[in-house]
């Protein structure tokens, strides 16, 4: 069965052990909270093993500040769970920064272009149940 909960500009759904995040159309720093509080109530209310954001519809207008903030939250929430983020070329340098900040705090990330991809590295590895808190 598939846990699902969308608003404009969001979706959060589990599938299977998998919880999977998707963000369109232009996305504000105001706009990051009723998706942030839905994003942390799911994590914390079922059984995930993996994560998964799929961010090729977004576009983001954050001041560079705004965006470090966010790439602070990101990482710090989904430091254990495999992370995986599937973005446009243009959004490199985002997806790269909340790669890095959750990798150096122990965390596992993949980049790529296609859910399939994020679906089969997510897949492949399991969540250590020991490092959730």
């Amino acid at each position: 069965m598939v846990q699902a909960y969308s608003m404009e500009g969001f979706e959060i759904r589990i599938d299977g052990s998998v919880l999977e995040m998707r963000t369109e159309g232009t996305r504000t720093v105001g706009m990051g909270r009723d998706s942030g509080r839905s994003f942390e109530s799911f994590l914390a209310h079922s059984d995930v093993s993996g994560v998964l954001f799929d961010v090729r519809g977004a576009h983001y207008d954050f001041t560079p500040d705004a965006w470090e903030e966010r790439a602070r939250v990101i990482a710090r929430i989904c430091t254990p769970y495999p992370t995986a983020f599937v973005g446009r070329p243009d959004q490199d340098g985002q997806i790269g920064r909340v790669m890095e900040l959750l990798e150096a705090r122990g965390g596992s990330a993949l980049h790529c272009r296609s859910r399939q991809s994020a679906r089969v590295w997510l897949d492949g590895h399991r969540t250590d149940p020991a490092r959730k808190e």
